[in-house]
């Protein structure tokens, strides 16, 4: 069932996982967080997502719509 939202409501900000190497979180393989060079396959996430994958050291967030 797809979510509708009213114009008044804005949608919620979305994040991209950006690591130091330039890779973009893609998903958990093997318990461990994944990271591709594909910006196409970028696994966007809400704030409240991104705790654990902040916490390893060198990885930051970008926008969603600034790419």
């Amino acid at each position: 069932m797809k979510r509708t939202y009213r114009k008044s409501t804005p949608l919620p900000e979305r994040y991209v996982v950006l690591n130091q190497d330039g890779g973009v979180f893609v998903g958990m393989l093997g318990g461990k967080f994944h990271y591709s060079q594909d910006w196409s396959k970028a696994k966007p996430l809400g704030l409240s997502n991104t705790h654990y994958l902040i916490k390893e050291k060198g990885n930051e967030l970008i926008k969603e719509s600034e790419l």
